[in-house]
């Protein structure tokens, strides 16, 4: 498994674990919402990046 798939897998853990945590009421964990706050944004970020050259391919 390379490298990516690893980070892949531990921040898809880390959402998981936000996940239980709030069922369980202890959801309002500092260092867990600010995990969760830059995992999704670098998700959005990269999916808009792929966006972008997607788009730049198919006018260019």
């Amino acid at each position: 498994m390379n490298p990516g798939k690893l980070l892949v897998l531990a921040a898809i853990a880390i959402i998981v674990l936000k996940f239980v945590a709030s069922l369980f009421g202890k959801g309002d964990l500092l260092i867990l919402n600010r995990l969760v706050t830059v995992l999704l944004a670098l998700f959005v970020t990269v999916e808009l990046v792929k966006l972008g050259q997607i788009l730049w391919e198919r006018f260019v």
